[in-house]
């Protein structure tokens, strides 16, 4: 009997012992989760603070809440949630946090005001804290000021590239190569005739290119992709919507990621029809002024020099008294030669005169 009381003692000193380990385990790991979690809200990029409901005090707040609204953390601890906000929206807030069934994670937008008196859009959510019963509301704010002023400078620049693109007629083009899509901007329509629903989506088909353009446009651009040329400039003929074509440039740029993989094209389709059609009559205009200097140094100076020598030949002849018959048939000869070396000159410049362009060109 002795030996089974001392037995049950030691028993449930053992388990004393073993519960009393398990009590200093879990309180060391209650208070190194509660260190953790304190840094992770501390350190939180995200302004944070934690709400009472039923009275708006603040009951903590971090270290981004305090860098945002100019506050420490001592006057963040002596107020309430109305006291970020203007007068205006204080009743309608206190309203709000106070509705009865209220789903989790709710928010929305509102105006609050920072330490110095500027006031700044945020949006906020609320994230209810355990147990239920609790009356702690932990509130993350995301500041929409920067975010609407970007939004702002973007509308800026859409508008300035809209009157940019009216001015140089350029067509905006991007190539997604990642996920293989082709998108258009405002004035593809105007200057090709495409609607949105015929506009081309197959990139590398590129069906609106000129056939005999077209081999040669995919290859430079898979030479550009492959090497990842960070500026180009491409010249192709371009299919419009009724069947005529033109000349454009395509100059634009390739965007890479770090590892140096092609991610997306960007390029502006200028017209450039009138220009390389001018380019051509010059061309041929320069074509027809070699062959007049030609005609005009081989068919104009033979005859001429002829009609020069005979008539030398038939002054003396006269002065002495010969025969001039034959010399003059000769020069009849030469002056014939002379006009048809005149009349194709004539033909030619009158080409020249008749080439479009000329007129407008002068």
């Amino acid at each position: 009997m002795e030996n089974s009381s001392r037995l049950f003692v030691l028993f449930i000193a053992a388990c004393s012992v073993l519960a009393l380990a398990f009590m200093i385990v879990y309180w060391s790991r209650v208070k190194e989760l509660r260190i953790t979690y304190q840094k992770l809200f501390d350190n939180n990029p995200l302004p944070i603070y934690v709400l009472h409901r039923g009275t708006l005090k603040i009951l903590a707040v971090n270290r981004a809440m305090c860098n945002l609204y100019g506050y420490t953390e001592a006057e963040f601890l002596k107020m309430t949630a109305l006291d970020i906000r203007p007068e205006a929206d204080r009743e309608p807030f206190r309203k709000y946090v106070n509705r009865k069934n209220k789903r989790e994670n709710t928010g929305g937008e509102a105006v609050h005001c920072k330490k110095d008196g500027n006031c700044f859009t945020v949006r906020y959510t609320f994230h209810r804290l355990p147990p239920a019963s609790s009356q702690a509301v932990l509130v993350t704010i995301t500041d929409l000021e920067q975010r609407l002023k970007d939004q702002a400078r973007i509308g800026d620049l859409l508008s300035m590239y809209e009157a940019v693109n009216r001015a140089t007629h350029d067509v905006i083009w991007e190539y997604d190569l990642v996920n293989d899509k082709l998108y258009w901007m405002q004035g593809f329509q105007e200057t090709y005739g495409y609607t949105r629903e015929l506009s081309p989506a197959d990139f590398w088909r590129m069906e609106r290119v000129h056939p005999e353009d077209r081999l040669q446009t995919i290859s430079v651009f898979r030479d550009i992709v492959r090497n990842c040329q960070p500026d180009w400039v491409v010249e192709y003929r371009y299919l419009c919507a009724d069947g005529s074509s033109k000349f454009v440039r395509d100059k634009g740029c390739l965007l890479c990621a770090p590892d140096g993989s092609a991610l997306r094209l960007v390029g502006a389709m200028q017209d450039i029809d009138r220009q390389k059609r001018y380019e051509q009559q010059l061309l041929e205009q320069n074509k027809q002024l070699r062959d007049i200097a030609w005609i005009n140094s081989h068919e104009v100076r033979r005859p001429l020099g002829n009609l020069l020598g005979l008539t030398g030949l038939l002054l003396d002849t006269a002065r002495s008294g010969g025969n001039t018959l034959q010399l003059a048939e000769l020069l009849e000869q030469s002056c014939g030669e002379l006009d048809e070396a005149v009349a194709r000159i004539n033909a030619r410049a009158t080409e020249r005169d008749a080439f479009p362009g000329n007129a407008a060109t002068g």
